[in-house]
């Protein structure tokens, strides 16, 4: 059974990427995690005469709150799309990033379907603060998802690659998932202007008898802007989903996490896995 973790601050960016989640996977056999995680506060004393919260435990009464909310929301979300999965809701105290980790830790989490941005992140950032550390922390595979994207089915995967990582069959796991529900097409797109390297080649076969059962197309494209080359192609050939592998001094890092932000913004018009490398 999958475990998908869906963390939610309530607002409309988590949510869309919530309901994208649960059309991705509502054939599958799979359980949900619905997260909601409340940052340390201090009320103020006039504050706490003015609810009558004085003497009283306010964060258990916050965590209370939430939770039925949270319930409330998961309930409902399940029900709209016809969901018949298991599901549960957590609330937390602490910091998200934090918070997520331990989560799938504590329950095995495969994967992490998530906004792009939360409720309090500027327009102009691409990733926001929470879901950037939450991918550099390496500790499943991740989701993002734009907002206001609406589900459309996938139809074809974007694999773009330096092949320079000895792939793992755990890298390709998340991938061969999505390709059985959907029966979708993948691309491997390789960029270079060296062309491939001996060990690359090796790499690449690597690829193939991993996708052997699924329609897939191999490019390799000589030019030196990653970032403009990818939008590109993905325009050209339609992907609904843009995959990547972090591994630490890639061009992974290069490409999403340097001061590239206007040709990075392009990319993030459809949802954005990462697999941990």
């Amino acid at each position: 059974m999958l475990s998908i973790l869906l963390p939610t601050d309530f607002s409309q960016n988590s949510e869309n990427a919530i309901t994208y989640a649960l059309e991705l996977y509502k054939n599958e056999d799979c359980k949900f995690h619905f997260l909601h995680c409340y940052p340390p506060v201090i009320f103020s004393y006039e504050y706490q005469i003015e609810k009558g919260l004085i003497g009283k435990d306010i964060h258990k009464i916050l965590q209370e709150e939430s939770k039925e909310r949270l319930y409330e929301f998961a309930l409902s979300s399940m029900r709209k799309y016809g969901m018949e999965q298991e599901f549960e809701v957590e609330v937390v105290k602490g910091f998200l990033p934090d918070r997520i980790s331990r989560a799938v830790s504590d329950n095995d989490i495969d994967l992490i379907v998530m906004g792009t941005k939360g409720a309090t992140d500027s327009d102009r950032v691409v990733f926001g603060s929470n879901t950037t550390q939450i991918i550099n922390k390496r500790c499943c595979p991740v989701i993002a998802v734009p907002d206001d994207y609406e589900f459309a089915g996938i139809e074809n995967i974007l694999f773009p690659s330096d092949l320079n990582l000895a792939f793992k069959n755990k890298h390709f796991q998340p991938i061969l998932k999505i390709l059985k529900l959907h029966k979708s097409n993948i691309k491997v797109l390789h960029i270079s202007i060296l062309g491939l390297t001996s060990l690359q080649r090796i790499h690449k076969e690597f690829i193939k008898e991993t996708f052997t059962d699924y329609n897939t197309t191999y490019d390799i494209l000589e030019e030196k802007d990653i970032a403009d080359v990818i939008y590109d192609y993905q325009q050209e050939h339609k992907s609904e989903l843009l995959v990547m592998i972090n591994n630490k001094h890639t061009f992974f890092e290069n490409l999403f996490f340097k001061p590239t932000i206007s040709k990075i913004a392009m990319h993030l018009q459809t949802p954005f896995m990462v697999i941990p490398a």
